[in-house]
């Protein structure tokens, strides 16, 4: 169970440790609600959900880790990376079943539709071995112990820690000289190093969101210039990973020529869109 400070509002001059159960809530009930429905839906968007819910959280655990004990913040981001590993899979494949196959092979193809069956099939095992990792974890008794920890420990600390506002302000500047560097080490255009880029991209923005109540309307601001930029970063990671996995698939006679295709569509796409991306991060100017 978190704090009674999971009710309270946000407010700048509140001990920034007594805010941090009342931040994690909203996140915390996303994946309580959605994952039961993970278990038996195949809707792709709960999938979705319940993973920005948890990078969401590791990323609130990141801006309060000098406020918590390190152990209790280390331990915990690996866990909900975990929890997060067990979900990417069968998203990944929604994608590239959903949307880029689509996108790549048109249906009149003759072996379009084999390609699909034999890329749905291997969809449904990825879910169905998801779904049995993910019920191992136990992700409601997960949260439960979540909120438990992240309760115990404000309630252990002093209420001596800086506002919110100042906590705030520090945690956006801190996030931002991470997208600045990521951004001067991406200008390469390396895959890995914009791959990193969209990691600290989204990480700020979900501070810049969690704390807007405190913020200024310049810090605001930055959310959509962020999205944007994540936006152009996710496509091309869409067909990265896309590519990866339909490379470690078995070429079979009855599909090959659309599978062939597809090969090329995403090699196309992977220049196209490592291109704008490229293009993307010129139009970031870095901030504080």
């Amino acid at each position: 169970m978190v704090n009674s400070a999971a009710s309270s509002p946000l407010h700048a001059e509140a001990p920034a440790l007594s805010m941090l159960s009342r931040l994690a809530t909203p996140e915390i009930a996303i994946v309580e609600h959605w994952a039961p429905e993970y278990l038996r839906s195949n809707d792709p968007e709960i999938g979705h959900r319940l993973r920005v819910a948890i990078r969401r959280l590791r990323a609130l655990l990141w801006a309060y880790r000098d406020l918590l004990p390190k152990a209790l913040a280390d331990d915990w981001r690996c866990r909900l990376a975990d929890v997060a590993a067990q979900i990417g899979p069968p998203r990944n494949w929604d994608i590239i079943v959903n949307v880029l196959l689509r996108a790549a092979v048109p249906p009149s193809q003759p072996s379009a539709l084999i390609l699909l069956e034999a890329l749905e099939d291997i969809r449904q095992r990825a879910r169905a071995e998801s779904r049995v990792a993910f019920e191992g974890i136990g992700p409601e008794r997960l949260m439960a112990d979540f909120s438990e920890a992240i309760g115990k420990a404000t309630q252990a600390q002093p209420e001596t820690s800086e506002t919110l506002g100042k906590f705030a302000h520090a945690s956006i500047a801190a996030a931002s000289r991470r997208v600045n560097r990521a951004l001067r080490r991406a200008s390469n255009g390396g895959l890995q190093e914009l791959h990193q880029t969209r990691i600290q991209i989204k990480r700020l923005r979900y501070l810049l969101e969690f704390f807007s109540p405190v913020l200024g309307k310049k810090d605001i601001k930055r959310i959509r210039r962020l999205e944007q930029l994540q936006d152009a970063l996710g496509e091309l990671n869409d067909v990265v990973v896309g590519a990866t996995y339909i490379s470690q698939v078995p070429v079979r006679p009855e599909y090959a020529t659309a599978h062939e295709l597809f090969v090329q569509w995403l090699r196309k796409e992977k220049k196209a869109r490592r291109r704008a991306a490229i293009a993307a991060l010129g139009c970031l100017p870095c901030e504080r």
